[in-house]
This record gives structure tokens, sequence and C-alpha cells, in this order.
């Protein structure tokens, strides 16, 4: 070795900086959002009366909301994991392909890890998807983008479709931004399967689902977003909020897009900014009051839901190797 070679860092000198900045970034990435979320309920605090909220809990008519959302995140969940599941079959073929019961076993347990940190919940579904299927981790992790790009525009147009439909009473600037997300991501799921683009990691779920499996887990996506934001209009109505169904209809889908990103913990947040949409509807007090115990007893669902397989899904990540088979 020359003196100039000895002078120069090592492979490990250098690499000593990175490490604090991945640590760094990876902290960022689960700490950011605890503290969006909090910055967003200390404004609503400040803007609205807790004690006025607390008035409007007690007001409320609670007990029926905890039966009916767990009847609806079953229901969610079957629908839900049919979506997936059409996916996979396309991408994989129908016997390489994890099967129906086995789908809705890791999305029940993967949200229940969702609503501890987003980033927790999708990377265990991603991670898990691996394992099952045999996929590498950039091509599953481009399937759980299919599938989230999939649940962004199939909300987007279900928010299209009961706008054309019940032309309910709101602003002017909803429908077009709907439209247009959704026409965006459908044209993406339908061009795609017409080129070469499966040799990119990410977009091989694209290349490789089709155009019928694609159209066919766009139209289950529909059902799932219509057993969703029905059970809430009529938890709403139980409750004691009084808006048409056109108009809770029509804005539930903009709530659940906020309610989806990473902005949230435990689906509180930047989610009761969201609900204050309502607010020419109801006084923004029983709204707030209304999402809180709705986000609660949902959450709560989502656990009782998920909780018995939790043990199973993590179980199959650990045991790495080769992919299971699927059942």
């Amino acid at each position: 070795m020359t003196e100039r070679e000895a002078e120069r860092p090592g492979l490990e000198e250098r690499s000593v900086p990175v490490a604090p900045r991945r640590r760094l970034r990876s902290l960022a990435t689960w700490v950011l959002p605890y503290v969006l979320a909090g910055l967003v309920i200390w404004f609503l605090t400040t803007r609205y009366s807790i004690s006025a909220i607390r008035a409007e809990m007690r007001k409320g008519n609670s007990g029926p909301l905890v039966p009916l959302a767990l009847v609806t995140y079953v229901v969610s969940l079957a629908f839900v994991s049919w979506a997936d599941t059409t996916v996979l079959r396309g991408l994989l073929g129908k016997t390489a392909a994890p099967g129906y019961f086995v789908m809705a076993k890791g999305k029940a347990a993967s949200v229940v890890l969702h609503i501890v940190h987003y980033a927790l919940g999708q990377g265990v579904y991603a991670t898990w998807l691996a394992r099952r299927t045999g996929l590498s981790l950039g091509r599953a992790g481009g399937l759980l983008l299919y599938v989230v790009a999939a649940e962004l525009g199939s909300v987007c147009l279900y928010a299209t479709l009961v706008i054309l439909v019940g032309r309910p009473d709101v602003p002017g600037a909803v429908l077009p931004t709907a439209a247009t997300i959704a026409l965006a991501l459908a044209a993406f799921l339908l061009v795609v399967p017409s080129t070469r683009l499966e040799r990119v990691g990410f977009l091989h779920a694209w290349a490789k689902v089709g155009r019928r499996r694609g159209v066919a887990q766009l139209g289950i996506r529909l059902l799932q977003h219509a057993t969703t934001t029905g059970s809430t209009w009529l938890a709403a109505t139980w409750f004691g909020l009084e808006i048409p169904l056109g108009v809770m209809l029509s804005y539930m889908p903009v709530i659940l897009v906020v309610a989806s990103l990473p902005i949230n913990v435990a689906g509180f947040g930047a989610v009761q900014g969201a609900w204050l949409l309502l607010s020419p509807w109801a006084p923004p007090e029983r709204i707030l009051a209304f999402s809180v115990v709705w986000q609660a007893v949902s959450g709560l669902a989502l656990i009782v839901r998920g909780a018995p397989f939790l043990r199973s899904v993590l179980g199959d990540i650990r045991r790495g190797g080769t992919p299971l088979t699927p059942s």
C-alpha cells in the first residue's frame, strides 16, 4: 500500500457519518406523525372549547356505535381482502397467489399496527406479502404502491359518482379535484398493461395485473367505500348529527383520504380538521365530538378484528427463508 493510499479513509471510516444520518431520518419518520397530529389537536383545542366537545359527547347516543363499527369493519375487510386477492391473482396467477382468507388475515393484522404508526402497518404488510408470495421486497413494495393508489383512486371515483348522481350542496372545487385524481389513476391503471414497463420495479404490478382485474378490483373497492361511508352516516345520525346523506357521502371520501395519510396517529390528528368540512350542517363542537367517538370505536373494532391474527402474521415474517405455500 502506498503512502497516499494509506492516507485515504477506508470504507468503514467513510460510512461512519452515514449511519447517524440514517438513524436521524428514521427517527424523524417515526416521530413526525406524532408531532403533526399533536399540533393539529392543539390548534383545534385552541379554537374550540374542550368542555363543549365533552358536553356533546355526553349528549350523543354512543351506545349503538360499538356494534355498528364492528359490523362495518368486518364487512369492509371482506371487500378489501377480495380486492387485494384479485390483484395478487392477476400478478402471480390463481394457483400461486395466497388464498382469500390468508389475505384477510394479513390485512386485518397489519391494520392493527397501522393504528400505532402508518409506516409500521404498511411495512409489515409489504414484508408479509413478500414472505407469502416469494416476491422481492422491492416488488412487494411496488405491489403495495399499486394497492394504495387503487384505494385512493377508488375513493375519488366514489366521491365523483356520488356528486354527479346525488347533486349534494358541496363546494364547486370538490368535484373537479376528485374527478381529476380518479381519472389520472384510472388512466395509469389502464395504459401501463399495454407497455413494457414491467421491467421498472415499482411498475411491475401495474403491468402484470392487467386491465380486467384492475377494473374489477376498483369496483370491489367502491363497494367497500359504500359500506364504510354509509355506516358512518348512520352512526352520525344515531349520534345526533343531522347531515344529509348525499352531503355525507360526498365529503366522506375526503375525510377517508386525510385519515389514511401519515399525519394522524390512531386516527387522530388532521382527520378531525377534515371532519370540520361538515360544519355548515352542524355545530363544530358536535362534529368534533362525533369524530372522536366514532374514531375511538372504529379503532377498537379494528383491534378486535385483527388482533387474533397478529401473532401468526408476525410469525410468518420472523421465519423468513423460502416463501410459504399459498393456502
